[in-house]
Parts: structure tokens; C-alpha cells; sequence
């Protein structure tokens, strides 16, 4: 009972790092270099993937093995487990599928919550910074379009 819940737990946290990101079910598998219909069973929890896989899933999103299976446990807070704390880049991660899984921002594209999150992590001086440059890009392929 307790493996179907791990399948199930690690299959949710997979999809929610590739709907996140914007990838589809084939670029993770391809990336992970097995089939895509075991990466499908992956996310379903019809299976668990091995050690090979898990890095390189993990890789292709920029984190740790250890961090992507720290997204994918439940472990109760009153014992105590003698484990490394996230590394800044899990809990990065793991605010961002928050940020990317937040129903206020169900609508937008994947690329437009990767904008919008990393945009909201910049200073008043960067966020200027960057509608400026937005505004010049804009501006440039507007120019270019009308020659």
C-alpha cells in the first residue's frame, strides 16, 4: 500500500514539473533517454522509475536526484530523518510548480507563468529593467516588420 502510494506521489510530482515547464511526455523521455510510454507510466504510477532515469530526469529540469525525490515524499514531521536539508535549487523548484500550479494563473502558457514568476523575483530596478528591454524588443521587431 505504502509502494502505491510513493508510485502515485512521484508520477504527480513528475507531471507537475513537466506541465510546469512546458514540455511534453516525449521531451522528458527523450531527455531521460527511455520510451516515452515508460515515462507515461511513470507520471500514472503504474511504475517507479530507477536511479538512471530519476537523474536524468532531474538534470533536465536543473536540480539534484536527491532534490526531485524530496519533492516526492511524505515524511512525517514529528520523527526526525537524519537527511540533507533542499538545496537551494529544490526549494526553488518547489516554489515555482507552487507559483506554476496556483489556479489564479490557469490560464496563462507555461512560458508566460515562467515570465510572470521570474519577474515578481526582481527588485523594483530589475522589473523597470526588464519592460524597457520588452519595450525596446517590441519596438525593434515592430520597426523591422514594417521595412
Amino acid at each position: 500500500m505504502a509502494k502505491d502510494r510513493a508510485q502515485n506521489k512521484i508520477g504527480q510530482k513528475l507531471k507537475e514539473l513537466r506541465l510546469a515547464h512546458g514540455y511534453t511526455q516525449s521531451e522528458v523521455a527523450m531527455a531521460a533517454d527511455i520510451k516515452q510510454q515508460t515515462y507515461s507510466a511513470y507520471e500514472s504510477g503504474k511504475r517507479i522509475p530507477s536511479p538512471v532515469p530519476i537523474y536524468k530526469i532531474a538534470n533536465y529540469y536543473g536540480i539534484s536526484a536527491d532534490d526531485l525525490l524530496k519533492l516526492c515524499l511524505e515524511l512525517d514531521d514529528n520523527i526526525y530523518y537524519e537527511a540533507t536539508p533542499p538545496t537551494v535549487a529544490g526549494v526553488e523548484m518547489e516554489d515555482y510548480l507552487s507559483f506554476c500550479n496556483d489556479s489564479k494563473y490557469g490560464s496563462l502558457t507555461a512560458e508566460q507563468k515562467e515570465m510572470l514568476y521570474y519577474f515578481g523575483k526582481l527588485d523594483k530596478s530589475g522589473r523597470k529593467d526588464m519592460i524597457d528591454y520588452a519595450s525596446y524588443k517590441l519596438g525593434r521587431k515592430l520597426k523591422g516588420n514594417r521595412q
